[in-house]
């Protein structure tokens, strides 16, 4: 069975990304009351963990990975997992192990909900987008304000067209009901 891992603990390299400007260092952060220190080197690729859990030092040597930017512009640094070796931009911490999410078989919250819960998360993040000076159109040209309005209004359509798929019938009380 998969675990949900939203609020588990865990280290990204873009919590690190203030140390990794130095090309050596080392740093110290708790989680879960575990004290942990990271020390790296980027010269030579590596992030050793050092820890204690349960009265037993522990340590993981984990590589660092380099590769050019999609953007064409600089490098994208990863973590290489020690159980699965796979690149990876966060690393959970499990007190005895350091590892990816896939080492673990975790997913995040969202992955697991099914339709129904997917529909009414939407509906919470259907805010009006009206303002009180927007201009839907201009030189009867639509603006980028009025495709706004038009995707919300689209929204609302399809909810009100499948409302009735989501909440069972019963719930509304019209005369014929009562």
């Amino acid at each position: 069975m998969k675990t949900i891992i939203d609020h588990n603990p865990h280290i990204a390299l873009s919590d690190l990304k203030e140390l990794f400007r130095l090309s050596e260092g080392s740093a110290s952060f708790t989680a879960n009351g575990v004290q942990y220190t990271i020390v790296f080197s980027l010269e030579k690729q590596i992030c050793v963990f050092l820890w204690e859990y349960n009265g037993k030092k522990k340590q993981e040597k984990i590589e660092l990975r380099k590769e050019p930017s999609n953007l064409g512009q600089g490098y994208v640094w990863y973590f290489v997992c020690p159980c699965t070796r796979r690149k990876c931009r966060k690393l959970f911490l499990d007190g005895n192990i350091i590892a990816s999410r896939y080492a673990f078989n975790h997913v995040y919250s969202i992955q697991m909900e099914n339709k129904q819960n997917i529909f009414f998360r939407k509906l919470g993040k259907l805010d009006d987008p009206r303002k009180k000076y927007g201009k839907p159109l201009y030189r009867g040209k639509i603006t980028l304000y009025g495709k706004k309005i038009q995707k919300y209004r689209k929204r609302q359509q399809i909810i009100n067209e499948n409302i009735g798929k989501y909440i069972p019938s019963f719930m509304f009380k019209t005369k014929k009901n009562i």
